[in-house]
């Protein structure tokens, strides 16, 4: 890298009061200096090549004209939003977790129905000092940027990843931190713009998660759709009659957990459910069934096994059975 230093066209250099500059808003008659190595810049105004700043002597790397580079800009951003009150922006994922009466069909208490929602932070609300390269008096670490609150102990790290991402150690403290790859100029003013997003291929956060939260309905599509149940009703004529949805598609305002259950349901806990589904279905016992007889063991496709027959039986068979007996 350093043996092309005199030829590397470098866009950023600070002017002479210490503010980041774009050649495109370089003054032939101004001195600047490069962020990396401190040494001289001279801007190269010509017309047939790109516009760029350029050393006088080879004394510099790429990877320390980025790393300083981008620790100027984002602290200059930051630095601006807090003179005029303009956000920045950091845009993440907020986990919402629903605890309404859907999943209760399934019956399993530690099912949720999980979505993602975003959730917006303007960081200047949270942290209303930027320092850069400043040690953290609790930690001892010295981040690039430290943002912190005057009045609290909040604060957050910003690290600008070169070569080098955080270290194990320095994520371990559970100081929240944004590491922003730079891997280019074009890196660098993105970061000028004031506006992050945890999606971002260049960002990575660290010990910041927002809350989750607990909603009683779903938003959109339940997540836990491909959990199957059994919906049950009884026929004007008494005849069992049995759909499987998945949880997504269970109509709420007509099914209940009284005819709704998991399809894996099966032995003693299926007939107890299909015994008390038909006596709220038919609480007159208009139509005998088998699934209410003291003698039904256990369900299969449309047949039980009948303990006082020792063989399985349709389950409409309790209309003419002379040993049909009600369980109590």
């Amino acid at each position: 890298m350093t043996a092309d230093s005199k030829t590397i066209q470098y866009a950023f250099a600070l002017d002479s009061h210490g503010f980041l500059t774009h050649i495109r808003e370089a003054v032939r008659s101004q001195d600047y200096i490069c962020p990396g190595c401190r040494q001289n810049l001279s801007p190269v105004m010509g017309e047939k090549n790109a516009r760029h700043f350029r050393h006088a002597q080879e004394c510099c790397t790429l990877e320390t004209y980025l790393h300083r580079c981008a620790k100027e800009a984002f602290f200059e951003r930051y630095q601006k939003s807090l003179n005029d009150g303009t956000p920045i922006s950091l845009a993440l994922e907020r986990q919402v977790f629903c605890t309404g009466e859907r999943l209760a069909l399934a019956r399993v208490s530690s099912l949720r129905c999980q979505t993602s929602v975003p959730a917006k932070y303007n960081l200047t609300q949270f942290f209303d000092t930027a320092a850069l390269e400043k040690k953290d008096a609790y930690t001892g670490f010295k981040p690039d940027v430290l943002l912190s609150h005057a009045t609290s102990e909040r604060r957050c790290y910003i690290e600008m990843c070169v070569t080098h991402p955080c270290s194990p150690e320095k994520i371990e403290t559970g100081v929240p931190i944004l590491e922003f790859k730079i891997a280019s100029e074009a890196d660098i003013r993105q970061l000028m713009t004031g506006y992050y997003s945890g999606k971002d291929d260049n960002l990575t956060v660290y010990n910041w998660q927002p809350p989750a939260r607990l909603e009683e309905t779903c938003r959109g599509e339940c997540s836990v759709g491909n959990v199957f149940l059994d919906v049950w009703s009884l026929s004007e004529s008494g005849r069992l009659n049995r759909t499987t949805q998945p949880l997504s598609a269970v109509d709420l305002t007509a099914n209940t957990v009284s005819n709704t259950w998991p399809s894996s349901t099966a032995g003693a806990e299926l007939i107890a459910n299909l015994r008390n589904f038909v006596g709220e279905a038919d609480p007159d016992s208009q139509f005998p069934n088998c699934v209410r007889c003291e003698h039904a063991e256990y369900w299969e496709d449309g047949f039980l096994f009948c303990r006082s027959k020792a063989k399985m039986v349709p389950y409409t068979e309790a209309r003419q059975c002379a040993s049909y007996r009600m369980k109590t």
